[in-house]
């Protein structure tokens, strides 16, 4: 019974014995799979888990160990070789048998969210001595974005992504239909994807990239103004103490729940336990500090997979500038999986205009840098800013872009802007979409819409719909 999983690899999947032997890969009954082919993870040549495959693709690993890459020992010899990044064990197999022997392999493949960088990260020392990196991905939506990915980790190394003949989903699609020749020759017709210099191409010729993704609230009337789309930054701004914080911290909140994806914090003015209590209330209905032992540890574990936090230390060697805003977006994008990004608020980073460069062509190049940097990383920063100092008779006017200080870039550039204001009644908000760039896209438009602020629990509904978000269910009593 053993036998067939390894006749299925060899006759179908088209693997050579020999290499399986050598890479140690087995026939075993698991208790839960039953016949299932063992891929063993091995650092420096020793075995420590196992991933678990089935004919009929069922998956388990090794219980409770941390696998990292599939042949990563491969990152650590013959450096003068091309290493090649793979989305699965038999894609890695086929890449060697291809005379690609530094072929590695993501632990569980690759996805639309492009959420899983800490292997590549981890490993970025060791990808960084080769001469290049070829990604040799899924020819599917997943697999589009990891070589942007990758050359975003590796940024100024030479990355290179392969084409797939038609028809053909990956590497062993290929050595199985045309042969170990044709795999080895799409690898070495690998494109560099950031050339020196620049790129010229022609459409369908084009590096691949993902697919324009907006995030959404799914909730009306959130939905006509809002839209946050990834490779784009959004504009946020109000009168101060209107709540444009609160409202940015609920709805990325709101939005990453629906959308399956992490946020990242960065926060001059607001605390972070300040910032724990209004998730806290957003999620349970209570304050932090109401919260019992036992709950707090349930929710920390729920927001640790939602948010990451930058801690802004207050000392005289830490310069808050656009060079250090750059590493942190960096690294909440890249390490962390951080998909929208909040800079809160853009005017208490560290602002340094070359000599001789106005603060409003400073601010028009930061925004721009910032702008391509979201393009680039596949995220959406939102920046929230406040208004230069405005009149104070009679009622004040709800701030745009051009109310924002030292420059207009703030209503020029983003793709979205939103102002947050006071309503004509206690606990109502007025939102105004003062920009959207892509009305197709987005479906949003310039419009303002009325939302009830529940100040109890430091969320947002409909003014025809006053039923709160039911809040956090807990799996014990207390």
């Amino acid at each position: 019974m053993s036998k067939d999983v390894m006749t299925w690899l060899q006759e179908v999947r088209k693997l050579d014995g020999d290499l399986l032997a050598d890479m140690r890969v087995e026939a075993r009954n698991h208790q839960h799979l039953g016949q299932v082919a063992a891929f063993p993870y091995r650092k420096e040549g020793e075995i420590y888990a196992a991933k678990f495959r089935t004919v009929d693709k069922k998956f388990l690993s090794t219980k409770d160990v941390k696998r990292g890459l599939y042949n990563a020992d491969a990152l650590s010899r013959d450096e003068e070789l091309p290493i090649v990044i793979t989305e699965g064990e038999i894609d890695c197999l086929t890449v060697i048998q291809s005379g690609f022997l530094r072929a590695v392999s993501l632990p569980d493949g690759w996805t639309e969210q492009g959420n899983k960088t800490e292997d590549l990260v981890a490993a970025e020392e060791h990808l960084r001595q080769s001469p290049y990196v070829i990604v040799a991905g899924d020819n599917d939506a997943a697999g589009e974005s990891l070589p942007r990915t990758m050359a975003n980790i590796l940024a100024g190394h030479d990355v290179r992504y392969v084409e797939w003949p038609e028809g053909c989903k990956d590497a062993n699609d290929v050595l199985i239909t045309l042969g170990e020749g044709e795999v080895a020759a799409r690898l070495n017709a690998a494109k560099r994807l950031d050339p020196p210099g620049g790129l010229i191409s022609g459409f369908s010729d084009l590096p691949p990239l993902s697919n324009r993704r907006v995030l959404k609230l799914g909730r009306d009337p959130f939905d006509d103004l809002i839209a946050l789309e990834l490779g784009e930054i959004s504009v946020w701004t109000g009168l101060p103490g209107c709540g444009k914080s609160t409202l940015v911290t609920w709805l990325a909140h709101e939005v990453a729940k629906k959308e399956g994806v992490r946020n990242g914090m960065i926060a001059f003015e607001t605390h972070s336990h300040r910032f724990r209590d209004q998730l806290a209330r957003i999620e349970t209905h209570q304050s932090w500090e109401k919260l019992p032992t036992a709950m707090r540890e349930q929710l920390t574990d729920k927001l640790d997979k939602i948010w990451r936090i930058v801690h802004v230390t207050d000392d005289d060697n830490n310069d808050t500038n656009l060079g250090w805003l750059e590493s942190m977006i960096k690294t909440l994008a890249l390490r962390d999986g951080c998909k929208v990004i909040i800079i809160d608020p853009w005017n208490e980073l560290e602002h340094l205009p070359e000599p001789g460069e106005s603060m409003t062509q400073y601010i028009n190049f930061a925004l721009r840098f910032i702008r391509r940097l979201a393009k680039r990383l596949e995220v959406h920063i939102c920046v929230v800013a406040h208004p230069k100092k405005m009149s104070t008779e009679g009622t004040p006017r709800p701030p745009t872009g051009y109310d924002i200080a030292d420059s207009a870039a703030f209503f020029n550039k983003p793709g979205l802007g939103i102002t947050v204001h006071p309503g004509s009644e206690d606990f109502v908000v007025s939102l105004l979409n003062w920009k959207t760039r892509d009305v197709l896209l987005y479906g949003t438009r310039r419009c303002k819409r009325d939302v009830q602020f529940a100040e109890a629990w430091g969320g947002y509904n409909a003014i025809s719909d006053p039923a709160e978000a039911a809040p956090m269910q807990m799996e014990a009593e207390f």
